[in-house]
This record gives C-alpha cells, structure tokens and sequence, in this order.
C-alpha cells in the first residue's frame, strides 16, 4: 500500500514507515508556521494500519475538525491540521482514485479556495461538488474555516505573548481579505469583524497605530462597531499621543466608516 500527503494542492509521498512533520529542518517534511512545533506530528506507516500521533505539540493537532489525543488510526481522506496548515492523508488506490495535480482547478462554494476540478470535494473544507459544479471565482462566498481559524491562531499567539508571530499572521491574513473584498468576493460580515477583533487586540499589545487604524477600517467593512472587550482594552491604555487619533477613530469605527468608506 502506498500513502501520500496532499498539502497547498500538492502531494508528498510517503516513502519511510515514520514520518515526523514540523517546523524543525530535521524533520521529514518542514512546514514554515510559527504555529507549528519544532517536531509536531509523526505519522506511523509501520503497522497494519497507519496511526498519527502529536508530539505534545505547543498548539495541538486536529483530525477531522476534532482535537487529536493520543495516537489515532488514519483513513483515506483524513484532514490533519497543523496550526494554519491542512493536510490530507491519501491511500493510494483507494476507491475514489488518484488525485492529480495538474488537473485544472476550481472555486469551493463553501470557503472559496480553489482546489483541483477532479477531486469530488474539497479537501479544504470538505464541501460536495454539486452536479452543476462550481460558480464562478465572483460568485464564490469566502465562508468555512479560513478566517475563523486565522482568528484563533492569532488570539492564542496574543495570549502567548508571541506578538511578532502574531503580527506576521495577520499581516498574510489581512491581506488576503482585502484582496477578496477588493476583487469583489462576497466574505460574510461576521468573518471580517472576527480579523477586525484580532486587529484591534493585536494593536492594543503592540500599542501601534497602525493595526489600530486597520481594524477601523476592517470595522467599516463588515458594518461592526468594536466589542466591550477591545473598548475595555482602549480603555486600558496608557496615555500616548502617537495614538490619540486611531484610538478615537476604533471607538468610533462601525456602519459609519462602512459608509464613509
């Protein structure tokens, strides 16, 4: 039996009964997230049936949306998330056949990232194709997973003190979401105020001006006013002139800049 690792709409073979994923060099297969454990995982080929096993990782595993604990068997199609990464466990010859990756690709209608047009769902979200397919990248709505797991990695860096991890994801998270917003992609309100939130905490940390001044305008997007959390948090602030202006503009921020904007 041979096993592969679908991962960004590529496959890595498994070729050695144990194979150890993290962000260590040393590892089989390194993954640069900071949300990622040095060594992470190790998946077992060696036995008659293939196990994975978290390396008491810093941030957990998931397999199949739930916490991984322990060591757990894998089947065909088993979604393994790492920090911000998904991964999934392919048997080759499995029923459903081989995936390709250079087929061409199309647009989930349940998170909007594109996936090869020859799997029968996608392997982000795990959403069914429907007979009449995928719509067009326009008419996609950016839903599921993606924003909300980027809020929650974020919020733990946060707690964690790991504010330049914190900011580094953001950056790449922010960017993707106005890159849709601006290309026309319809993203539900409640995913933008969730960057929004992070935006906004990761501000007051920094004491920046500029996540402050982002999340304002992430606020005006999603048509939002600021949590009693984050105004606590401005509350809380020391007195400092360099962020005078975008903490006035956060506490203000909602349906009004949307308008504005």
């Amino acid at each position: 039996m041979r096993y592969r690792l679908r991962f960004h709409l590529q496959e890595v073979d498994l070729a050695t009964d144990e194979i150890v994923i993290g962000r260590g060099s040393m590892c089989h297969i390194t993954i640069d997230d900071p949300m990622l454990s040095r060594r992470h995982v190790r998946i077992d080929l060696s036995g008659a049936e293939p196990t994975v096993e978290d390396l008491r990782s810093r941030n957990g595993t998931q397999l199949n949306g739930g916490p991984l604990e322990g060591r757990a068997q894998l089947r065909d199609g088993d979604r393994i998330r790492l920090g911000t990464q998904e991964l999934v466990f392919l048997v080759l010859g499995a029923s459903r056949g081989d995936f390709r990756t250079t087929s061409g690709l199309i647009f989930c209608v349940g998170c909007a990232v594109p996936y090869p047009s020859t799997s029968p769902q996608c392997p982000h979200c795990g959403a069914v194709r429907t007979e009449e397919g995928a719509p067009a990248p326009r008419e996609v709505a950016a839903t599921g997973w993606t924003f909300h797991l980027l809020s929650q990695v974020v919020e733990r860096a946060i707690e964690q003190g790991r504010l330049a991890d914190a900011e580094r994801m953001m950056s790449r998270g922010v960017a993707e979401l106005e890159e849709q917003l601006d290309e026309g992609l319809e993203v539900e309100p409640e995913r933008i105020l969730g960057i929004a939130e992070c935006g906004a905490r990761l501000g007051c940390a920094l004491r920046t001006a500029r996540w402050l001044e982002i999340a304002t305008r992430l606020y005006g997007r999603a048509g939002q006013s600021p949590s009693r959390d984050v105004l606590t948090l401005l509350d809380e602030l020391p007195a400092d002139s360099r962020l005078a202006d975008a903490v006035d503009a956060l506490r203000h921020a909602g349906p009004e800049t949307r308008r504005a904007s």
